[in-house]
């Protein structure tokens, strides 16, 4: 395809810079920042939801109260509760499937992660007016013993104080999947003021966050927020001050890669705030629930799971926006989550990701056969030209300007378009973006296994899928036309397929077994189509 190949292999690096770059000049966040000191937001002017005096609750425990702890086992979950706050002291998802490497051994996924010295999830403080200290993070209230004073298999009730305020606790399991429902009583207030729901995270600062090519570690994790129309992140590793998400918040917590643990209250209310811990790599975001005066009931279920698209859809208020496609594939989104269906369609069928990817690619090129086959028309009709092209290159030499004009001129009396055979590969570049996307972000992969490969969402760790995609690449290339210009032919044949190897070392293997498997529909489709048109050439001759 000659100058033609070349400014679409420019294309397609151009195309992926546009993305990144659009990506990145997106606004990301339309926080605020907020004094470092600050952990609270000022009351908003709305109704509260005012209950009946609660009964008087007793002063709270004192400090060297024995720490008691409550194991409430749900369905695809098990939440340990601790009466040192009242609050989350480990939530371990139960399926096989959610399993991770630490330190050579294979481990159930906690969703609870935490600093020395942090609150633990759903820990409850009250704001300065209202006694609270100025510091969410270091309010000793966060942490301090609560009253069991009733439990069961399915539920527990804590009782404590914040500040000023009694506060009454109450854990329950709902029956359904990663769900508990948590209701928060506070009584006591003397005047206007708020308390924080809070959710903490912590993360070694050396955490990877992922690169263009690649997704995060696992246990990268963000606070997050959804206030108002706008899903907000905080990045622990950054330097940032202190955030308010403006707008009512619909849900908040912890995004961790392929999981997310939030807190949704019943309807929306208050507003975020995110801040870091005490230690470098800790965070958390405090839903601050205003209170006019006197008492307040804030009823909400908490979501620990994975981030399955139906089960977050199923929540509303954008709770899928949970998923994060990241700045390479958020403009396919839309289309990762249609091809996400179709996989799982494919799957249900076969009962294999990997087979599943397969068959996705024999779809795509199904769908695609009827440009595929003009492309390949296109590309054969080059290659009856290339006996011409020859004498051009012999006739001109070294000038490749006049080589490359009359080049174009010879196509163009023949009727032949030497673009015809992009057209396909610009068409699965969007499929190939999607795929990433879904790769990177739907649990439904995470840990899927397909011949040596453990986890489909990860790099191949012998690298055989990259070389066969490599070696793959070569061969398209070697049964194409090749371009006039001797130089610009090695590069294609060469060190395109190289370079392209380089670049899928390290994405996810399914992405990488979709390009190979592709790769050899297109070789075996050549060859099928060169001897279909080979065969009435050498009757013809007879």
């Amino acid at each position: 395809m000659g100058a033609e190949t070349r400014r679409l292999i420019v294309a397609m690096v151009l195309m992926t810079g546009l993305v990144a770059v659009w990506s990145y000049l997106q606004p990301k966040s339309k926080s605020q920042p907020r004094p470092a000191s600050t952990a609270k937001t000022e009351p908003k002017q709305e109704a509260a939801a005012p209950i009946a005096p609660a009964a008087p609750v007793a002063a709270a425990p004192a400090p060297e109260t024995p720490e008691e702890t409550v194991v409430l086992a749900g369905e695809g979950f098990r939440a340990t509760l601790t009466s040192h706050g009242g609050a989350l002291k480990s939530l371990v998802l139960e399926a096989s499937k959610y399993r991770r490497e630490e330190k050579g051994k294979t481990e159930q996924i906690d969703l609870v992660h935490v600093a020395a010295g942090q609150p633990y999830p759903l820990a409850v403080v009250a704001s300065p007016e209202l006694g609270g200290a100025q510091d969410a993070a270091s309010d000793p209230a966060a942490r301090a013993p609560m009253r069991v004073v009733s439990r069961d298999a399915k539920s527990v009730v804590f009782e404590g104080r914040a500040g000023a305020l009694a506060v009454r606790k109450t854990f329950r399991l709902t029956g359904k999947p990663y769900e508990l429902a948590f209701d928060v009583e506070v009584s006591g207030a003397q005047a206007p003021g708020s308390f924080a729901i809070l959710y903490p995270a912590y993360m070694p600062p050396n955490t990877k966050s992922g690169g263009l090519l690649s997704g995060p570690a696992l246990d990268f994790v963000r606070p997050v927020c959804r206030g108002g129309k706008d899903t907000e992140r905080f990045d622990l590793a950054s330097e940032k001050a202190p955030a308010k998400v403006e707008g009512q918040v619909a849900w908040a917590g912890l995004d961790e890669h392929y999981f997310v643990a939030a807190v949704l209250p019943s309807e929306p209310v208050g507003t975020c705030v995110f801040a870091h811990g005490p230690v470098a790599g800790a965070g958390f975001t405090a839903v601050n629930v205003p209170i006019e005066g006197g008492a307040r009931r804030l009823q909400s279920v908490v979501y620990a799971g994975p981030k399955e698209l139906d089960t977050l859809r199923a929540y509303g208020r954008s709770f899928d926006s949970a998923i994060d496609y990241g700045a390479m594939a958020r403009p396919f989104a839309l289309f990762a989550r249609g091809l996400l269906y179709v996989m799982r369609w494919l799957e249900a069928l076969v009962r294999n990701w990997g087979v599943a990817i397969i068959l996705l690619t024999l779809l795509v090129r199904l769908v695609l056969f009827p440009l595929t086959f003009k492309s390949m028309q296109s590309m054969n009709e080059m290659r009856k030209l290339q006996p011409e092209v020859e004498k051009l290159k012999a006739k001109f030499g070294n000038d490749r300007e006049k080589l490359n004009m009359a080049t174009m001129q010879l196509y163009q009396q023949h009727h032949v378009n030497p673009l015809g055979g992009c057209l396909p590969m610009l068409l699965q570049m969007p499929i190939w973006f999607a795929l990433y996307a879904a790769l990177q972000t739907s649990v439904e992969l995470y840990r899927e296994q397909f011949l040596w490969i453990h986890d489909l969402t990860l790099k191949d760790p012998i690298y055989v899928l990259p070389i066969l995609m490599g070696v793959s690449s070569f061969l398209t290339q070697k049964l194409s036309p090749q371009p006039a210009d001797s130089s610009q032919a090695k590069m294609m044949l060469y060190f395109f397929p190289a370079f392209f190897t380089i670049l899928m070392l390290n994405v996810p293997a399914g992405l990488t077994l979709y390009i190979f498997v592709n790769n050899l529909v297109s070789i075996v489709q050549q060859q099928v189509m060169m001897r279909h048109q080979a065969a009435p050439v050498a009757a013809a001759t007879k």
